[in-house]
């Protein structure tokens, strides 16, 4: 094949494998995020130096919070998740330890169960209303056995959507509900240390 030919056939593959899709950690590769209200592309904004979007949320039991009632006192971690996702589930433990760990603190932590990432990797059906969500969120924390209190985004994923819509991100806010990191994928140790440098607490020995 002539050499001009053979690049001009290339070139289309080589401009596809260079659109590039972030998958998650342990999470199959070909499953892109995009679905209705998740975004192609990391949003912008909420970012860090911004006012953390207000939110009033169910837990799995019912109860209602909203997010001003653990603001003004300490610092708070908002963290997205649900069952499909492999960074949620790796996360969520970690996420339990500090907020036992830093209650003392006044440091909370909000769990807010969004829509499924990877729904095709559910063992059962997907959730097909809020009902569903609900009890989906309820058997994920017991599965994880997790003390914290996950609240059940509403179903037009109205929370999620306004914290940019990204299926595992963290964000550490100040006790004015200002951001002051924002993660795409939650890492609980990195959250750990930043309020260490926040609070003046020395870093543990060893």
């Amino acid at each position: 094949m002539h050499r001009r030919h053979r690049h001009a056939l290339l070139l289309p593959a080589i401009l596809a494998a260079a659109v590039t899709v972030l998958p998650g950690a342990g999470e199959p590769p070909t499953d892109p995020h995009v679905h209705t209200g998740v975004p192609e592309r990391i949003p912008e904004h909420p970012d860090v130096g911004e006012d953390a979007p207000p939110f009033s949320l169910k837990d799995t039991t019912g109860k209602r919070l909203d997010l001003g009632e653990v603001l003004g006192r300490g610092y708070v971690v908002v963290a997205f998740g649900c069952a499909s996702s492999a960074n949620f589930r790796k996360a969520a433990p970690e996420l339990d330890k500090l907020a036992r760990e830093w209650e003392k603190l006044e440091v909370r932590v909000v769990v807010v169960y969004t829509r499924e990432a990877h729904p095709a990797t559910l063992r059962a059906q997907a959730p097909k209303n809020y009902r569903e969500r609900e009890l989906l969120a309820g058997q994920t924390k017991r599965d994880l056995n997790l003390g914290l209190r996950i609240m059940v985004d509403q179903w037009d994923d109205a929370v999620h959507r306004a914290y940019g819509a990204i299926p595992d991100a963290a964000f550490l806010l100040d006790p004015h509900g200002k951001i002051l990191v924002r993660q795409i994928v939650a890492r609980p140790p990195a959250l750990e240390q930043e309020l260490r440098r926040l609070l003046k607490i020395p870093e543990p020995a060893g």
